[in-house]
């Protein structure tokens, strides 16, 4: 690890459970897809694909918190010998099995999409900002700790996947005219549905855990109670003064507002792209023998795998507009040493240097981190 953690502690404890959690994923992972003559719904409806993809994704999710591995480059590169040395071993013989290109490309896929969304909730801003960040890092630390959360997490997540089956099932039965393929839609609607369900509960989990650190204002560092001490007994972290300052943030109208750009260009853009490729290809296939032998592969792929390209398309873009919504919301949060978040009252004057204070028009109480004041 990058950084040292005491043992005992409530970071330190996160980390040994989502080793834990990995090495399980991991070595199941590695069953499944050894497996002798292992098929997933092979025929009209496979879904190998995106499987292939689900699990590559959510192995690099997990393989990130573990803190192995702090470097979202080293991540990508590290997850992707793993699915190329465990697509090339499906080859022993003994296995009934063989190496798939398009399986590999799955499994990357599946990588490229969750290390976008690492990057995209990495910590952003440089004041209040981060400050904030440092803040929920704790509590998912603190929350994570405790080994029952995994277990409510696995839980809701199973709840959202069979609540999601069903809805994605009867998606295919209303959009897809040509052929029922109720596998491939029933497994994105329980991928989906998991997805969803588990980040709720650990969204509720997190902001009742930062309620709750306010009360015992363990060290953002490791996470142990403060002791009254000037330094944290666990990692000699200097506590500051702000750490757990009644700061006040955006209220969730700005916070909406400042999402809305970001997220109406991601829209813009996978409309835009979609129908670019499409008059590219079009335009291009009956001149090109390059354009054409790929549309020739990529219309012989299976229903998941050009389910899946549509797919992880639109999971990047995602991805980006949820970076670039936080991005906003940091910044605006960092320019509080200029302005009152609650009035937009000039705060440039008032109560200079390290402390605090109340905003002289609203009266919202302020600190001030760094050079500037924040809320």
């Amino acid at each position: 690890m990058a950084d040292i953690i005491p043992r005992g502690t409530p970071a330190w404890r996160a980390t040994r459970n989502a080793r834990v959690a990995f090495c399980v994923t991991a070595a199941f992972s590695a069953v499944a897809t050894h497996w002798p003559r292992l098929a997933l719904a092979a025929g009209d409806s496979p879904v190998d694909k995106l499987a292939h993809a689900s699990n590559f994704a959510f192995l690099s999710v997990l393989l990130w918190r573990t803190r192995w591995v702090r470097r979202i480059p080293v991540l990508m590169a590290l997850m992707a010998a793993w699915a190329t040395l465990d697509e090339v071993t499906q080859a022993i013989p003994v296995l009934h099995r063989h190496a798939d290109l398009d399986d590999w490309l799955a499994d990357l896929a599946g990588i490229a999409v969750a290390c976008a969304f690492v990057a995209a909730f990495r910590p952003m801003g440089h004041g209040l900002g981060a400050l904030f960040a440092r803040r929920r890092a704790c509590a998912l630390d603190g929350l994570l700790a405790n080994g029952i959360a995994w277990f409510h997490l696995a839980t809701a997540a199973a709840l959202g996947a069979a609540a999601g089956a069903p809805l994605g099932v009867l998606a295919d039965s209303w959009f897809q005219r040509k052929a029922p393929q109720p596998w491939q839609y029933g497994f994105i609607g329980a991928v989906l549905g998991a997805g969803v369900a588990a980040h709720a509960l650990l969204e509720s989990g997190i902001r009742w855990r930062m309620r709750r650190n306010f009360a015992v204002r363990p060290c953002l560092a490791c996470g142990t109670p403060h002791a009254g001490t000037a330094q944290c007994a666990a990692c000699g972290r200097v506590h500051g003064e702000i750490d757990w300052c009644d700061a006040v943030g955006l209220d969730g109208r700005e916070e909406g507002r400042l999402c809305v750009k970001p997220v109406a260009l991601g829209v813009a853009a996978v409309i835009v792209l979609n129908f670019a490729a499409i008059a590219l290809l079009t335009s291009l296939r009956l001149h090109v023998d390059a354009v054409m032998r790929f549309d020739r592969w990529f219309a012989g792929l299976p229903t998941d795998a050009r389910i899946l390209a549509d797919a992880t398309g639109v999971a990047l873009v995602g991805a980006w507009a949820l970076a670039q919504c936080r991005r906003r919301i940091a910044g605006a949060l960092d320019q509080g040493g200029a302005r009152c978040l609650r009035c937009g009252f000039d705060l440039q004057a008032t109560a200079p240097g390290e402390g605090g204070g109340r905003c002289p028009e609203c009266g919202t109480g302020f600190v001030r981190v760094g050079d500037g004041a924040r809320h």
